[in-house]
């Protein structure tokens, strides 16, 4: 059965979305430019994804050993072909304004046309997670974050990850342990924000490793220590840090070097086996930078 005409039924009967080509945001708009997002959706979905959907549950991610002992993740090749469907297609940033590569789509059509990978594979496509770490940036972020994290993630370079849960904590924030120290005595001058160093586990990161994309930005929740040292108890304290698994400069070029944050192991879960479900830590000292340990945020 196809979701097509609920679909259709939804925005344009129920919801009356056409009406939005009234306001000056939505004006280049129509009927006619809605359904042709729509079409290439159900699309994508249809090609990329549904075929797909059993062999992502009987091939579900794996991790192999490098030579130098760190751990790469080896995923289905249908979830990288269906990533790169989706962030070519531009649906990344579809509700995001003309200026900065988007579409200008109100968000309703937006949330319509990603329905179709929901019900097509909503385990291969995770692709939510880095348009919601993005719209999060564009609130809350500084210009040049915006300008190196978000816009990266928009154009499909990069990925994201939402690090909020902890092995001994689940997602109960007043329980999270994983602090933050300020890197070094001029750490307030970095032109990316002020310069943190994060140490701690976070597991359950859906999309926390893979080689979809050139970099992952995870947005990670820890805890600032107080004036003893010690961590605030309850949710007071709590900051949310970028930490690219690799580090970038002001032009949003890689460095070519590798955060401290490491790949601990994959978790079984069902049903969302087209990508990788996480255990990262977080300035263990696998990757040093500038020969200390600490994850830079």
């Amino acid at each position: 059965m196809s979701l097509r005409p609920t679909v259709d039924f939804l925005l344009y009967q129920w919801l009356d979305a056409e009406k939005l080509q009234a306001r000056e945001r939505f004006a280049d708009h129509s009927r006619e430019t809605f359904d042709a997002v729509l079409d290439t959706s159900e699309r994508i979905a249809r090609e990329k994804y549904a075929p797909f959907n059993r062999v992502v549950d009987t091939e579900e991610p794996r991790t192999e050993t490098e030579p130098d002992g760190t751990l790469r993740v080896v995923l289905p090749q249908a979830t990288h072909e269906a990533r790169r469907a989706y962030a070519e297609s531009g649906l990344l940033s579809a509700a995001q304004d003309y200026d900065i590569g988007g579409m200008q789509l109100p968000y309703t059509v937006e949330a319509a046309a990603n329905s179709f990978f929901a019900a097509a594979s909503i385990s291969i496509g995770s692709n939510l997670l880095t348009s919601g770490n993005a719209n999060l940036l564009m609130v809350h972020g500084t210009d040049l974050q915006k300008q190196v994290f978000a816009l990266n993630e928009f154009n499909g370079r990069w990925s994201g990850t939402m690090c909020l849960s902890e092995p001994q904590a689940g997602s109960s924030l007043s329980d999270v342990a994983t602090r933050a120290v300020p890197d070094g005595a001029n750490f307030e001058n970095d032109p990316l924000g002020p310069r943190y160093r994060l140490k701690g586990n976070k597991m359950w990161i859906s999309s926390g490793d893979h080689e979809l994309t050139e970099n992952i930005v995870h947005l990670v929740l820890a805890k600032i220590p107080g004036p003893d040292g010690k961590l605030v108890p309850g949710t007071k304290g709590i900051s949310l840090f970028i930490v690219p698994k690799k580090l970038v400069d002001t032009e949003g070029q890689l460095t070519g070097v590798r955060n401290d944050v490491a790949l601990a192991g994959l978790n079984h879960k069902l049903g969302w086996r087209g990508t990788t479900n996480t255990l990262l830590n977080f300035g263990e000292g696998k990757y040093p930078v500038d020969g200390q340990a600490g994850a830079v945020g």
